[in-house]
C-alpha cells in the first residue's frame, strides 16, 4: 500500500485539530492587566486597627460584670459572730450531790451480755414511784451512765449514819427473758458503781407474768 495513503487520515484530523485552535484563539479575549498597579489596595484595603478600637462597642458580658470590691483596707469588718455557751445539762433534783450508776445486764451465768433489754431506775418518794431512768442495753449489755441524785459522801465515814446512800430500784425486762426487779440499790454521793443483773430465759410458751424480785446488798464495782 503506498505510504501517503497510510497517513491520510492522520493527517486530516491533525489539520482539523489545528483549524479549532485557531478559532479558539481568535475568539478569546486577551486579558489586559489594569494602568493603575494599586488596583488590588484600592479593592482590597487594609484594616485600620485604630479606628476599629476607637468606634468598637464593649459586649453584653462586659458590660453586665459587677463592680471590683473595695480594697481591703476600705471594707468595713463583718461582726463576728457570738460566741455560742454551751447549754448544762438539767439540774437534778433536791440535792447538789450526784452518784452514777451503770447497769450490766447479762445471761447463761454471765457468759453472754444481753443487748436489747429495757431498763428502768425508780424510787419511793410520799408513797410513790417516781421514774428516773429509763434506759436500753447496749450490745455489750450495758446502759448509758445515769447520774442520780445522792447525799454527801461524807456521810459514808461517820458512824452514826445508819443509811449514807440513796436506795433506788432496778427493773429489767426483755422479750424472751423472765422479768427481773433489784430494790433498794443504794447509790452513793460522788460514787460510780454498776449494777449486774442475770436474765433467766422462758420456756417456749411461757408468758412473762411472773417478775423475780432480788433484795440488793449494794452494787458491785467491776
Amino acid at each position: 500500500m503506498d505510504e501517503t495513503k497510510r497517513n491520510a487520515p492522520t493527517s486530516l484530523v491533525e489539520q482539523y485539530r489545528q483549524q479549532l485552535l485557531d478559532m479558539y484563539r481568535q475568539q478569546a479575549p486577551t486579558p489586559t492587566p489594569p494602568a493603575d498597579a494599586n488596583w488590588l489596595d484600592e479593592q482590597y484595603p487594609l484594616p485600620d486597627i485604630d479606628r476599629d478600637m476607637a468606634t468598637e462597642k464593649p459586649s453584653p458580658s462586659e458590660t453586665a460584670l459587677p463592680p471590683m470590691p473595695p480594697p481591703a483596707a476600705d471594707r468595713p469588718e463583718l461582726p463576728l459572730p457570738a460566741p455560742q455557751t454551751p447549754s448544762s445539762p438539767p439540774p437534778i433534783a433536791e440535792s447538789p450531790f450526784v452518784g452514777y450508776l451503770r447497769v450490766f445486764v447479762f445471761t447463761g451465768g454471765g457468759a453472754e451480755p444481753l443487748s436489747g433489754a429495757r431498763v428502768t431506775v425508780s424510787r419511793e418518794e410520799d408513797g410513790n414511784e417516781v421514774l428516773y431512768a429509763n434506759a436500753v442495753t447496749d450490745i455489750d449489755g450495758f446502759t448509758p451512765v445515769i447520774p442520780l441524785p445522792s447525799v454527801d459522801p461524807e456521810l459514808s465515814m461517820r458512824p452514826d449514819q445508819a443509811q449514807p446512800f440513796v436506795p433506788y430500784d432496778i427493773g429489767v425486762s426483755a422479750a424472751g427473758f423472765r422479768s427481773v426487779r433489784h430494790e433498794n440499790v443504794p447509790i452513793y454521793g460522788n460514787n460510780y458503781v454498776t449494777q449486774p443483773i442475770t436474765m433467766t430465759p422462758l420456756l417456749p410458751g411461757v408468758p412473762d407474768d411472773n417478775t423475780q424480785f432480788f433484795q440488793s446488798g449494794g452494787p458491785a464495782d467491776l
